[in-house]
């Protein structure tokens, strides 16, 4: 038997004698054995540690990027028996202690997030856009100002290192939400349509950051009270958002829950206009775990929570009617799935 492999720089012939083999070039074989070697080392170490780079099939959906989330459980499409807000499937969420990628490892943060492809982002600075989408909070606690995590479940910025233009943050500090209806200027924060429950607040981080948002009357930005994090556990929330992304006076910030207007600021809603990474806001969702510190500090003996949320429904549009689900249901429209 003869067999023949040819090559620009060298050629593989195997020879056949009763049952002894003649093997030309011996280079090759080492060549191959060495691969070999080296792919059995690497994959051994991938699947003892999993970062950033060592997955090609980090979890997804079309139309979107992972967003350093690289464990397979972060992120999956599913349907009945899970949670379902309409249609017949949603997305599901889960992040472990530990589970960083990328430069959160180093931060210290985790999380479970996808953002919108560069391509398919449709905001820009200054232009009208509404999102619509339903949240779902399988067993995200409250928490204390010992122990906060700082969990995100939505944001807006235009990537890399700078600050987010929107954060949907759970706060834990009891001074802020007992202090923000009395401390929070009244042509700033939506105080009169809060709910006085809510743990979940609409951030301007951007603004925080560098527009002056930094101190008591403006509350470091956290200018509208939307829900209760733990009195909304296994419950859907229609959540619609109406802005346009303004870096000058003529901004604007409309937000319902489950139909009741929670927000409705006006004022500059970000001061970056840096476009080198997208053309406009880009919105990502999961679950973001922004600091671990106070735990780390205060319960160091003691193993972070595993978070589970689901998303369903998620659309942008130029209208309320185009992203409202409790409109798009009565209607009988086509769901997102």
């Amino acid at each position: 038997m003869c067999s023949r492999w040819g090559g620009n720089d060298y050629k593989f012939i195997l020879y056949k004698t009763n049952k002894t083999y003649n093997i030309e070039q011996k280079g090759i074989v080492m060549k191959i054995f060495f691969i070999t070697f080296i792919t059995l080392i690497l994959t051994s170490s991938v699947n003892a540690k999993c970062n950033f780079n060592c997955s090609k099939d980090k979890p997804t959906r079309d139309g979107y990027r992972n967003n350093i989330s690289p464990y397979k459980h972060s992120f999956k499409l599913v349907s009945y028996p899970h949670p379902v807000r309409y249609g017949k499937k949603s997305e599901r969420f889960e992040v472990r202690d530990g589970d960083c990628g990328g430069s959160d490892c180093k931060a210290p943060r985790y999380r479970t997030e996808i953002r919108i492809n560069k391509n398919k982002t449709k905001a820009r600075i200054g232009k009208d856009i509404w999102y619509g989408w339903s949240f779902y909070n399988k067993n995200i606690p409250s928490f204390d100002k010992t122990y906060n995590l700082g969990i995100v479940v939505g944001q807006w910025k235009m990537g890399g290192d700078n600050h987010p233009m929107l954060f949907i943050k759970q706060i834990g500090d009891l001074w802020v939400k007992n202090n923000w209806s009395k401390r929070c200027k009244d042509n700033i924060c939506s105080k009169n349509l809060a709910d006085k429950a809510a743990d979940v607040f609409m951030q301007l981080d951007d603004m925080r950051a560098k527009g002056g948002m930094n101190n008591n009357p403006s509350m470091w930005g956290q200018v509208c009270r939307l829900f209760s994090m733990k009195e909304n556990i296994n419950k859907w929330v229609d959540i619609i958002i109406n802005t346009n992304f303004s870096d000058k006076d003529d901004g604007y910030l409309n937000i319902w829950i489950n139909d009741v207007k929670r927000c409705e600021y006006k004022g500059r809603i970000t001061v970056t206009r840096d476009f080198s990474k997208y053309p406009g806001p880009n919105h990502r969702r999961g679950i973001y775990v922004s600091s671990t510190k106070k735990w780390d500090k205060y319960l160091s003996s003691k193993k972070k929570p595993t978070f589970i949320a689901y998303y369903d429904e998620f659309r942008v549009g130029k209208s309320r009617e185009e992203v409202d689900i409790r409109l798009i249901e009565k209607n009988g429209g086509k769901p997102v799935d």
